[in-house]
């Protein structure tokens, strides 16, 4: 999901160079894998955010399509809310689609608003990765398979961690920036028995906040057939709404339905979660973005929980508005985390720690289970929300990861010729290989609506690749990086710091002054 875009209707960032315009690029070799049209078979729940392309305001759209495995949508429904026009719900009439061997491929969606398209990747029959590439929009998001036997009140049971991110337009007329983290337990007959959140709404913290009541309940005529549903809760004296679209019984996805606000998230179900600090313990990696004191922000890092409330070995990337900074850049104190104590089986915790020339990182955390949830960023002038996930299969190295990988993208950029700042989303597939340089190649597609072109199809993709410097705790700082070329006149390199989560997962943020984008890198499996 694309969280960088609210940075648009909040503020114009200066950067000090260009994301490229338009030009002929190579031709991409013939796609090599074992996806084609039968991978996409079933009905997927998708997720999605960006920007629209005439007023450059956020949006965000939740839905599902039927795929038939031949090339064809037979049928789909969406939430859609716009900053603009508020919320709508549109059907699909009959579509298209097409998947390469890649599993690179184009959905082409038909509703009352009219041709919509969309490229993909997949990263198995499962599930994938989606950008809007129609020049009416540029949106980043994920589509996941449903299954049918949970659309009901009773496929929605137990505990469900959520992380929702958009825009408030209670106070700024365009919207001020809205993170909602928390925890909720369903009675699986149409109400939660408790909740608990975390809101960071344009920098004003409401601390951890009980549910006052919630409930929920399936749509009598879409619920059935795709899942739809419509959900409340008061929490803070704040009444929150959402339409939602389940997608099995363990993640459900949410788009708010008020009018005067738009956050859109996934909730997805708890077990075992850790009660106290000894439970909480290893190797986490951790990835952000959302608004900072100069714009849109990202951060990736990883840090390690002793099991007694303290933190170590801590390495971060951050690029704040075009400025980068690693920590630690200066001596690290305070480095501390608490699982929460007052709200036992809630999951919540915060993490804290110090840099001497950057200023103090506070994060609230709902974990999903002790191998990682959902985090907050609640640092001074910050507004961002993302994942967390336990680190496993360390010490890595090139051939340990060598493979193909799916990959989506999204962010800021800035075009130094036209001084246009716009949304950039980008999605496509590489291989990397066991080599320990110019180990990569791939195609993207992406939107840049900095640039006069718009969108940019079958670019292809090569350069220095995945460079690995262990796992981002090694004695003298090494980090990681991705560097990622794409053909065109004039080219563009895309230069990310990368923290290994697994043998199958890469968080990465840009370290470009150019742009600010980040995204994860995830391996297919076909």
């Amino acid at each position: 999901m694309n969280r960088l875009c609210l940075a648009l209707t909040l503020c114009a960032a200066v950067f000090a160079a260009a994301c490229g315009g338009g030009g002929s690029t190579p031709t991409p070799p013939p796609p090599v894998g074992n996806f084609s049209n039968s991978s996409l078979s079933g009905q997927y729940a998708f997720s999605m955010s960006g920007s629209d392309a005439i007023t450059g305001s956020f949006f965000a759209r939740v839905g599902s399509f039927t795929a038939d495995g031949n090339g064809n949508i037979t049928t789909g429904i969406e939430d859609v809310n716009t900053a603009i026009n508020g919320p709508q719900t549109l059907a699909f009439t009959a579509s298209t689609y097409t998947v390469q061997a890649d599993g690179r491929g184009i959905i082409n969606l038909s509703n009352a608003t009219g041709a919509l398209s969309f490229s993909i990747t997949m990263l198995s029959p499962t599930k994938g990765v989606i950008v809007e590439t129609d020049l009416n929009a540029t949106a980043s998001g994920t589509f996941v398979i449903q299954n049918p036997n949970s659309f009901n009140t009773a496929g929605i049971s137990g505990n469900y961690v959520f992380d929702f991110t958009g825009l408030d337009f209670g106070s700024v007329a365009l919207g001020a920036p809205d993170s909602i983290v928390g925890q909720f337990v369903s009675t699986g007959s149409g109400t939660f028995s408790s909740g608990l959140l975390d809101e960071n709404d344009n920098g004003v913290r409401s601390g951890a906040a009980t549910f006052s009541s919630g409930s929920y309940q399936m749509d009598a005529t879409n619920g059935p057939t795709f899942g739809r549903g419509t959900a409340t809760f008061i929490a803070n004296g704040v009444t929150f709404n959402y339409f939602f679209y389940v997608v099995n019984g363990s993640r459900i996805r949410f788009i708010e339905s008020n009018s005067n606000a738009l956050t859109i998230g996934d909730a997805v179900t708890q077990t075992s979660v850790p009660a106290t600090n000894t439970n909480f313990n290893g190797n986490f990696a951790y990835s952000l973005s959302g608004v900072g004191s100069r714009s849109q922000l990202t951060r990736v890092g990883r840090f390690t929980a002793d099991g007694s409330g303290g933190l170590g070995s801590i390495f971060a990337d951050t690029n704040d508005g075009g400025t980068a900074a690693q920590v630690p850049s200066g001596s690290l104190s305070a480095t501390t985390y608490a699982i929460d104590t007052n709200f036992p089986g809630s999951g919540r915790g915060t993490l804290t720690f110090t840099d001497s020339k950057l200023g103090t990182f506070s994060y609230v955390v709902y974990l999903s289970s002790s191998s990682g949830g959902v985090i907050q960023d609640v640092s001074k002038n910050t507004v961002a929300d993302g994942n967390i996930q336990l680190q496993t299969g360390p010490p890595f190295s090139n051939s340990s990861l060598a493979g193909n990988y799916g990959f989506n993208f999204s962010g800021i950029g800035n075009n130094s010729t036209n001084g246009v700042l716009g949304e950039e989303d980008y999605v496509g597939q590489i291989a990397l290989t066991s080599a320990a340089s110019n180990n990569v190649s791939g195609v993207v597609d992406f939107s840049a609506f900095s640039s006069n072109q718009g969108a940019f199809l079958n670019v292809v993709v090569s350069g220095n690749g995945l460079t690995v410097g262990g796992d981002g705790t090694t004695s003298n700082g090494a980090r990681n990086t991705l560097s990622l070329k794409l053909a065109g006149n004039p080219s563009t390199t895309l230069n990310f710091a990368a923290y290994i989560v697994n043998s199958q997962t890469i968080y990465v943020a840009g370290t470009d002054n150019a742009r600010v984008i980040s995204g994860t890198v995830t391996v297919q499996a076909p």
